[in-house]
């Protein structure tokens, strides 16, 4: 048997999982509309790192800032995947053909250059992120001079 391309009118793509509460459905949508604009998680990254950095600095207490980091490297990694994740959550949301949706040109963020500079900027925010999660609580000890707690 010969292996079928997603684009032959023969193959059929079955959703893995079709919402079938109005709380699922509504969750899946939303979900979807954060997926498709990236500006949402760009500035849910900002927020929640700028956020983290001004507690920490009043607070004396850096591993808010530290954790941030890991937040930062899911947004990351949301960003770097979504074309995937949107191709699954269009079958769970509608049960018809992703494929379709997904090189439609309605959406310029859809297109292919914005999809690929949108993957480079995931990947910044998993780099950085990271680099947040594993040194980020040094940061309060640099502000301070205080060697101590590098030892």
């Amino acid at each position: 048997m010969a292996p079928q391309h997603l684009n032959s009118p023969n193959v059929s793509v079955e959703p893995v999982y079709v919402a079938n509460t109005y709380s699922a459905q509504y969750l899946l949508l939303w979900f979807r509309w954060a997926l498709t604009t990236s500006w949402f998680l760009f500035l849910l990254a900002a927020v929640l790192v700028g956020f983290s950095l001004l507690a920490s600095f009043y607070t004396d207490a850096w591993h808010w800032f530290q954790r941030s980091g890991a937040l930062m490297v899911s947004i990351g990694a949301v960003l770097s995947t979504r074309r995937a994740l949107r191709l699954i959550l269009e079958g769970m949301i509608g049960g018809g053909s992703p494929v379709k949706s997904l090189t439609s040109s309605e959406n310029p963020e859809l297109s292919e250059m914005g999809e690929l500079q949108t993957c480079v900027c995931g990947f910044l925010f998993v780099a950085m992120g990271t680099l947040i999660w594993a040194y980020g609580d040094l940061l309060g000890c640099l502000m301070h001079w205080n060697s101590s707690c590098l030892a």
